[in-house]
Parts: C-alpha cells; sequence; structure tokens
C-alpha cells in the first residue's frame, strides 16, 4: 500500500437525485488498486468480503512522522439525515452508546484502545506526551440540513437502488452523493451553530444516512510517492472506501487550529448497492454494528497520525506502506464469542461489540491473533508490560522500570527474583496513559545469572527477564 498525493481539488457541490435520474458523467474508479493513504486522505477502510473472516495482519512497522498526536479525544457525533433520508431505528442512539462505553470505561486496559497508548509526540522541551484511553461523548446532533446540487463529475458515487436494507427495512425514494469538501463545509456549518469547540484533542464523525455516498477526486502521476499509477476518476465509498479520516482549516471557526474529523458512510449492506462493508455480524440486533468497527479503526487511527506526521509505516519498502494503526488490523477480530451472525469479540461497559484489532507495535502484531490472522486465544487488546534500561547489570547497578499498558492510577510493586530468591524493588503509579516509570537498583546479593522482574497492580502483572553477568 503506497502512499499517494493528491494533485487536484476536491470542488463540487451535490444534491438529492430522484431514483429514475441517479447517474453520472464520469464513473466512480473502481479499478484501481486499494490505498490506505491518498493524499491529505488517511486510513481508509477497504470493502469487506461480506462475510466474518479473520485478515491476517500486515507486515511492517509503524514509525514517528515528528508531528502531533491526540492525547484524548473528545468526540462529537453528527448524524446528517436530510428530509427523505433516515437511519434505521435504534441506529443514533447505538453509536452514541459505543462513545458513552469508551468514556465509561477510559483509562482501563479492557478493550484495544489501550493499544494506542505505546504512542507518543515529541515536545520542543524534549518531553514525550503518550496516547491516553480517555474517549469523551462532548456532543451530539441530528443533522437535517438538506444536500445541496449533485456534482455529477466529482461526486458520481449514488447507489444504484435506494430501498431496503438489513436487520431493518430502510426505504428512501431518493439517492445522493457528498464530496469531501462538502463533507467538510456540512461539519463547519454545524460546529458554528452548535458553538462547538475546535482542537487538536477534538474529533467530529459525520454520519451520513442510508444512500448518500461520498467520494473525493484525486489525480496521482508518475512520481508521486513512487506509485507511478494514475487515478483521474473519483474514488467513492460504494466502490473504493468504507471510511476515512482526515482534517482541515477554517479560519472562520479557529484560526490557530484544524478541524479533525471522520467522514463514516453508511457502512451497512443496502438493496442494489453491489460493494459492502457489512461482515454480516450484528451483536447488538442493529444496522449500527458494522460501523462501530470502522469508528473504532477511525477513532484510533486519529489519536495517533490526526494530520499526516503522527505515526504510520513511513518506509516505502514496507508492503504496508501508507498503513495506520487500525489499517494494519482491518478485518482481524481474534477470538470471537456468541451466536453465528451475533458475535463479538470485546465488552465494553457491559455491551457487546465486534470490533477490528488495534496494531502493537512493540510486538508487530494484532493482540489476539497471530501473523496469519488466526485467533491466539488471548485478550483482544494489550495486558501490561515492561521495558528494562539496562537489562544487564551487577549487584547496586541502577536501572529503570518502565511499565504500560496498566490501567491508569494502578499502583504497581515491582520485584526482583534470581535463584529463589525475591526482593522488592518499590511501586509506581500508572499515568493517564497507563504508563509508570521506577527507578531503582540491582539487589545487592543478586546471583550470576537471568533473573525476572515483576510489577503487579490491579490491572494485571507484567514480567522482563534481568540478566546478572558472572
Amino acid at each position: 500500500m503506497k502512499r499517494l498525493l493528491v494533485a487536484a481539488a476536491v470542488i463540487g457541490i451535490f444534491a438529492v437525485v430522484p431514483l429514475a435520474t441517479a447517474g453520472a458523467s464520469t464513473p466512480p474508479d473502481t479499478t484501481t488498486a486499494f490505498h490506505s493513504r491518498v493524499g491529505h486522505i488517511f486510513g481508509l477502510v477497504r470493502p469487506s468480503n461480506g462475510q466474518l473472516s479473520n485478515q491476517a495482519p500486515a507486515s511492517g512497522s509503524l514509525y514517528y512522522n515528528g508531528g502531533p498526536i491526540m492525547s484524548q479525544n473528545n468526540s462529537y457525533t453528527i448524524f446528517w439525515q436530510p428530509s427523505g433520508y433516515a437511519f434505521p431505528a435504534g441506529y443514533v442512539n447505538n453509536m452514541n452508546q459505543f462513545f458513552k462505553d469508551l468514556q465509561a470505561t477510559q483509562g482501563s486496559n479492557t478493550n484495544t484502545y489501550d493499544n494506542a497508548t505505546q504512542y507518543y509526540q515529541k515536545n520542543s522541551n524534549g518531553t514525550l506526551t503518550y496516547v491516553q484511553n480517555k474517549v469523551t461523548l462532548a456532543g451530539t446532533t441530528i443533522d437535517t440540513n438538506p444536500l445541496p446540487p449533485l456534482d455529477p463529475v466529482n461526486c458520481p458515487d449514488t447507489p444504484v437502488a435506494a430501498a431496503g436494507g438489513v436487520n431493518g427495512s430502510q426505504s428512501s425514494g431518493a439517492a445522493g452523493c457528498v464530496t469531501d469538501a462538502q463533507v467538510q463545509q456540512e461539519i463547519s456549518a454545524v460546529v458554528k451553530a452548535k458553538g462547538w469547540p475546535v482542537n487538536n484533542n477534538t474529533e467530529f464523525f459525520m454520519y451520513t444516512a442510508p444512500n448518500i455516498g461520498t467520494c473525493f477526486p484525486a489525480q496521482v502521476g508518475e512520481g508521486a510517492g513512487g506509485v507511478g499509477t494514475t487515478v483521474t476518476a473519483p474514488l467513492c465509498s460504494f466502490s473504493y472506501f468504507c471510511a476515512y479520516h482526515s482534517w482541515y482549516f477554517d479560519s472562520t471557526i479557529n484560526a490557530n487550529s484544524q478541524i479533525i474529523y471522520a467522514n463514516m458512510p453508511y457502512d451497512a449492506q443496502t438493496a442494489g448497492n453491489p460493494v459492502t462493508c457489512d461482515i454480516g455480524d450484528y451483536p447488538n440486533n442493529n444496522p449500527s454494528d458494522p460501523e462501530i468497527s470502522t469508528t473504532s479503526h477511525e477513532q484510533n487511527e486519529s489519536m495517533t497520525d490526526p494530520f499526516g506526521t503522527g505515526w504510520w509505516d513511513s518506509n516505502s519498502n514496507d508492503s504496508a506502506a501508507g498503513d495506520e494503526n487500525g489499517d494494519m488490523c482491518a478485518y482481524d477480530f481474534g477470538k470471537t464469542t456468541g451466536p453465528a451472525n451475533a458475535e463479538w469479540d470485546q465488552t465494553i461497559n457491559g455491551h457487546h461489540y465486534l470490533m477490528q484489532l488495534e496494531w502493537d507495535n512493540s510486538t508487530k502484531g494484532c493482540p489476539g491473533s497471530d501473523a496469519s490472522g488466526n485467533p491466539t486465544g488471548k485478550p483482544n487488546y494489550d495486558t501490561p508490560a515492561l521495558l528494562l534500561t539496562p537489562d544487564i547489570g551487577y549487584g547496586t547497578a541502577p536501572f529503570k522500570v518502565v511499565g504500560q499498558f496498566f490501567a491508569a492510577g494502578d499502583t504497581a510493586s515491582s520485584t526482583f527474583k534470581d535463584a529463589g530468591v525475591t526482593t522488592a524493588l518499590g511501586s509506581a503509579t500508572a499515568n493517564g496513559s497507563g504508563r509508570f516509570s521506577l527507578t531503582t537498583k540491582v539487589p545487592a546479593k543478586a546471583k550470576a545469572g537471568t533473573a525476572t522482574v515483576t510489577s503487579t497492580g490491579k490491572s494485571g502483572t507484567a514480567t522482563s527477564s534481568f540478566t546478572v553477568p558472572k
């Protein structure tokens, strides 16, 4: 997956199109090889194969590219439902419940969002700021603003038919398409109307009702990131992607901060749409279920790479070049529980969700699956881990114990065990990112050989080996 550079402006206006006249002068591009990053559009989720089947994790690594992360995610949900369109019953409530559940369990290490806490930004004073497992549902709204007139050149992504739907009849007499630029314009309109804040820890999730497609035009020429591919037709939600995240600048809202957003087209299968982002499993018996997994994908990527300058695979030699932490584990769910067509892999605040895994850069994998995508039986999130610096030394030599993936506020006690003798090293409390640091010394009478350092808190236990030389 190579990083592409967009050379064409995203322009145009859009409309409600009756089924009898839905069409386009320029069809969406359905032949271009999938890329997770196209210019300033990040974390593109490819359409699914329509069934629950774990895919193998990507092969590569995430690299820090010098830019900021989101230390926390204050989420605002916008449900765009113009006249003639409607979300299925329970859809909006279920989506917002997911955000509320993340808020209720923030700081814990009980779901895959804990994986993001290993990623950081380097500050000008040399310190590091880590991502915190802290999501808050800060606001929500039903947006009934109409769709402006269709731009058939830049937005040809109207469904063939606009009726039916999975797990709940959803009929509509219209089909529409919005460009990325118009999604941005609508977000700005809502933010202004609601008086919502804009800063680097705030993200706006734009959910569009069934039968509203989304496109962004792109032209990529020879030498663009070494891809050597030309893309002249729009890339669209019903043919190329399920969701993405990005940012833009609106000086009329905030002259000093960009607007971070996620574009979330309707994922569940609808009649007449041959391409789906639906894998057919509904643990909450609602079409919001597939949307929750792509929401998790985009939110985790926004926290670790909000502006395309944070954490992503920037090694052009990697097969996963361009990928972010969500891309690396797309459609990899690990071990699932529950009946067929209603399976889940994570329980958050007492509610079951089927959510893809998120990349663990320290183990170069997706916690809960192996290199082939097969479930390992381990939890689908990170368990506590230790880093010893250095991890070799004689008695009384100083070293540092760094813990990660503990629950925020958890006090962990550390010990040093060699030749059957256990020595207490001290305790430390995990910060908001679930990390602690303890500076200590090798016990004076430590025996030569391999010792074990163990840190134990309420949220779990982590161990690491330490070598005492002869």
